[in-house]
Parts: structure tokens; sequence; C-alpha cells
């Protein structure tokens, strides 16, 4: 794991540790992303890429699902020698973990685990909800009224937020403040593009999504 530059693995051991967190905890598979993407993506981005030396996007920049999960590195290993790996670690997740906010390394649980943000290494990413109460992360309940932040390092991204699944905003810019005045389950979803013409977006890639936070 310290090879991988991994801080913490889903495992079958049932023994307690702070690097192994029980397996019944859930996440998004590369099942989840079709396999006509997966053929495409190996033929037009991981293959030409790879023969020119230059860093494919990591498979989970296809994904479109709903669910906002921690992704996971659960590709079958076909064949392994030495340190090596077919196929490799990095193929499914390139450079990307799972960031959890507001919880000590020494309070990591199979519980809060499961709210881990999807992101990028080279992306750096806060987001919370504050009010007068207190700070909220993504995952969790606040009672009062307040304002959701959410800031991205990326220029080029459009953040939609949601309100019990219902989009309410779109916006092409890295970073909001907006006031959360009503009861709901409020969520968010972050794309990079290429390149805009207008308000025709090119070159869409997933890069976040924010586990559902609710107000009451």
């Amino acid at each position: 794991m310290q090879e991988k530059g991994i801080e913490l693995a889903l495992s079958h051991n049932p023994c307690p540790s702070k690097k192994l967190i029980p397996l019944e905890v859930s996440g998004i598979s590369y099942r989840d992303i079709s396999t006509l993407s997966k053929v495409f993506y190996v033929l037009f981005e991981f293959f030409p890429k790879s023969l020119v030396f230059e860093e494919p996007e990591d498979l989970y920049s296809l994904y479109s699902g709903k669910v906002c999960k921690p992704f996971l590195s659960d590709i079958p290993v076909i064949a392994s020698f030495m340190s090596f790996d077919v196929p490799s670690y990095s193929f499914i997740l390139g450079n990307r973990r799972n960031l959890l906010q507001g919880v000590s390394c020494e309070d990591v649980s199979a519980e809060n685990v499961k709210y881990a943000i999807p992101i990028s290494n080279k992306t750096k990413l806060s987001a919370y909800f504050y009010s007068e109460r207190g700070y909220y992360f993504p995952g969790q309940t606040t009672l009062s009224k307040g304002r959701y932040a959410i800031r991205v390092s990326e220029k080029k991204v459009l953040m939609f937020l949601f309100k019990d699944n219902r989009l309410i905003g779109v916006y092409d810019q890295n970073y909001i403040n907006e006031p959360i005045k009503e009861k709901g389950t409020y969520s968010v979803r972050i794309y990079t593009y290429r390149f805009k013409i207008g308000t025709a977006y090119f070159g869409l890639r997933f890069l976040s999504c924010l586990p559902p936070l609710q107000a009451m």
C-alpha cells in the first residue's frame, strides 16, 4: 500500500486496523461504466496517449451515473510480474483519490468512508456548508439555514447543483457560495471541459461529485 501511495483500503480482514476498512463499504466500480465506453476509452484515449508517452485521462472521467460514492480500483489483475500488474492499478483510477473531509485519521470508519469525494490528485477541492451553528460537510445533515461553498482549483469547470435530484443551478466557474434556505437534499456534480463556443461545451469529462447534504 505504501508503494502505491494508498492510505486506506477495503479488506476482508476482520481485525481492526487504521489502514484497512471493512469490505461492506460500497463504491462505484468499473462495472458501472458501459462496455462500449470502455472500448472507446482503450482505443481512442488510453492506447493513443500511451504510445506518445502522454498521460491518458482515467477511466472514471467517463462516469455519468447519478450515484456519488467513492471510486474503487477493482479491475481483476490478469497478469503480474514483480511490481508490474496488467491491468495496472492506475489504469482505472489514474491520479484519482477519494477525499474525506471533516474526519481525522483516527476517526475514519466504514460509516464515513462511504461519503468520500472522488477527485483527481491534480485538483484541490473544498466543499462545506456553514451557518451560525457551525460547519457541515457533504454527506452530513444540517439543521439550520446557511450557505454552501464549493471551490475547485481547475479553471474550466461546470458545476451542477441539484435539490432533491432536480437541477437548480449551473455554474461556469470554479467557486460558488450559494444560500440554502429550504429543506431538501442538495448534491453537486462537477465536470471539466476543453473549450466552449457560446453555450456549447466540448470535451466534457467527469471530475467529481459531492455526496448528498441534507438540509432539515
